[in-house]
């Protein structure tokens, strides 16, 4: 329950300068920019998809930083 809570921080954070989270790798298959938050410790690395549009920021995906980049 504790990282769950914790990783909810870490989305709840875009709140605050979403731009800060670099491109992520999915961005050029993509119409519209797709940014990632990386979340965890080694070997267990979770990347959150998300977009920005105006103020507001949409999660698209959780995914385990292993998989594969997502396409389109």
């Amino acid at each position: 329950m504790r990282w769950f809570m914790a990783l909810q921080d870490a989305i709840a954070s875009l709140a605050e300068f979403p731009e800060r989270c670099p491109l992520s790798s999915e961005n050029a298959v993509f119409p519209f920019e797709v940014r990632h938050l990386l979340y965890g410790h080694p070997p267990h690395v979770y990347r959150v998809l998300f977009m920005i549009e105006g103020k507001t920021v949409y999660v698209l995906h959780i995914r385990h930083g292993r998989r594969q980049p997502l396409k389109h």
